[in-house]
């Protein structure tokens, strides 16, 4: 499957790695030298990022050839061997670090969302990350959730409707609070197909905000003793949104939410700050 944005980025990446040439191989190795390398997992992890790795090999050389031992979504251990790939050493040797800088990264993102869904161990809560995405990785990122078991919230700020706290403040500051679900219910009429959420800070605006056209309610820093009160608010108003919880949940803390009446958690850490995963590729 073609992809211009991918396509793009890789070529980017490769153009700052190689801006005139390799020239340590060029110096030292044969143009017409021909090596096998493997990719080997210096730690456990969840991989993804197989289009990617393809899509580098092709623009370095059309020719080499890629092996993989594992498909995206899979898990590996320390020491296993991910890909084999064969051709040039000249092209494996440009392709080096480009194919590791990716791939360390994508891996790392399967690999911590994985952590988080294990952690949570409840398959009726999904666990979604959020777009505090590496600025135009956003769609491998999210694709790497995935990959590790979580679920994509928005892409962007075009397909779904999210009122935040700034937002909300925005309509406080011109007296139109009030007309919250009058907006809503416009806004659907004219595009049905588009989901609305808007996020509560505490349990007085759950009282008070309009919320009958809402499709989701994100519930950001509630303490965990708050959850109850909160569905039981909603439910008097005979109200029954998705509720997503987020707000610093971390490996430690999101088995806590297991069994709550909650549909989502989001956690920015899945993509914002997650540690690339240690992979080595060695010539063979």
């Amino acid at each position: 499957m073609k992809n211009p944005s991918l396509t793009k980025l890789i070529r980017m990446a490769l153009e700052e790695d190689i801006p005139n040439g390799d020239i340590s191989t060029e110096l030292v190795v044969p143009n017409d030298q021909q090596s096998e390398a493997v990719i080997i997992a210096k730690a456990p992890g969840a991989f993804y990022g197989s289009q990617v790795m393809t899509m580098i090999m092709d623009q370095v050389d059309p020719a080499s050839s890629l092996s993989f031992e594992v498909k995206d979504g899979d898990t590996f251990l320390k020491g296993d061997s991910l890909i084999h790939l064969s051709g040039a050493t000249h092209s494996l040797l440009k392709a080096e670090r480009t194919l590791l800088n990716f791939l360390q990264r994508l891996c790392g993102v399967a690999s911590q969302t994985k952590r988080f869904v294990d952690a949570l161990d409840s398959p009726n809560i999904h666990v979604l990350d959020t777009r505090k995405t590496t600025p135009g990785w956003r769609d491998l990122e999210k694709a790497a959730v995935l990959a590790g078991g979580g679920m994509n919230h928005r892409q962007g700020l075009s397909d779904m409707v999210l009122l935040k706290e700034n937002h909300l403040s925005a309509l406080d500051s011109q007296g139109r609070l009030n007309d919250l679900g009058q907006l809503i219910l416009a806004f659907k009429t004219q595009h049905p197909g588009v989901l609305v959420e808007v996020e509560i800070e505490t349990l007085d605006q759950l009282e008070t905000l309009s919320l009958d056209h809402v499709d989701m309610l994100l519930l950001d820093n509630f303490a965990l003793d708050q959850i109850h009160p909160a569905v039981s608010i909603l439910k008097k108003r005979g109200l029954s949104p998705d509720i997503e919880i987020s707000g610093n949940i971390t490996l430690d803390t999101i088995s806590k939410y297991r069994g709550y009446p909650i549909h989502r958690i989001s956690v920015g850490a899945l993509t914002h700050s997650v540690p690339a995963l240690d992979l080595s590729l060695l010539f063979q």
